[in-house]
């Protein structure tokens, strides 16, 4: 399943590089909370490690490891079963953080801390309503 591609935005973000912002966020956020799937994992490894040491954009890696589409292989099992339930709004909550177009955002780490900290509440809480507490959350990512 295809969640989103570049192909989508180019024509109103004017470039590749505006139009992967907002996807790249959401890839490199998937990273951090480890998201992702086992072939993005094990065929790009390097890569996601720079991501987490900030030393690479998420839409860097959007491109480069995903070719500009993000589907749901590039995911695990519990990235997709958020992203199936959320992705339709992120681009709003994106807009609605931001202020902005959303091609219109720089593409950095500080710009990445303002949204990061909204898609974990909303997947915490989406946790939650099945039931599962936030430690939970943590204990299973321990495992």
């Amino acid at each position: 399943m295809i969640y989103d591609d570049l192909d989508n935005h180019i024509a109103v973000a004017g470039s590749i590089e505006k139009a992967a912002v907002p996807m790249g966020m959401y890839l490199a956020w998937c990273v951090n909370l480890q998201l992702v799937g086992e072939r993005l994992h094990v065929e790009n490894e390097r890569a996601l490690l720079r991501v987490r040491y900030r030393e690479m954009r998420g839409s860097d890696l959007l491109v480069s490891a995903c070719g500009g589409t993000l589907r749901s292989e590039d995911l695990n099992d519990a990235g997709r079963a958020f992203t199936d339930r959320y992705y339709a709004s992120y681009l709003d909550e994106f807009r609605a953080v931001f202020g902005s177009s959303p091609y219109e955002v720089e593409d950095d780490w500080p710009h990445y801390d303002k949204i990061a900290p909204v898609l974990t509440e909303r997947y915490m809480r989406r946790g939650r309503a099945k039931g599962k507490s936030w430690w939970k959350f943590w204990q299973s990512r321990q495992a």
